[in-house]
């Protein structure tokens, strides 16, 4: 697995993932779970910054992943779009797959 150094807008993160894809997934998911949805139990101040009410991250249109740091001119781009499609896909996969398990296991 490559390191790889993942950014867009104002998160930045650092991650070790078979590719770019999966990074740009991996950088969707870490936004995702600071966002807060109904019954989740995160509280406004996990999410927002407390000074200016404002979330902690916002993703620009594309997420930018490099192997050699942040801020680089050679970054692959991946479109924000796409990952997170690729994010939401996954998610419903899991929670399918335990679902199933889980009707499985109760029977």
């Amino acid at each position: 697995m490559a390191k790889y150094y993942v950014q867009s807008g104002s998160f930045q993160g650092i991650v070790d993932c078979y590719d770019e894809e999966c990074a740009a997934v991996w950088a969707i998911q870490r936004v995702m779970e600071r966002t807060p949805s109904l019954g989740n139990g995160v509280s406004g101040s996990e999410w927002c910054d407390e000074s200016t009410g404002e979330a902690m991250f916002a993703l620009d249109e594309v997420i930018q992943l490099n192997e050699q740091g942040f801020d680089r001119n050679d970054s692959v781009e991946i479109d924000l779009h796409v990952a997170f499609l690729h994010w939401y896909q996954l998610r419903k996969t899991i929670e399918e797959l335990t679902k199933s398990w889980e009707d499985r296991l109760g029977e």
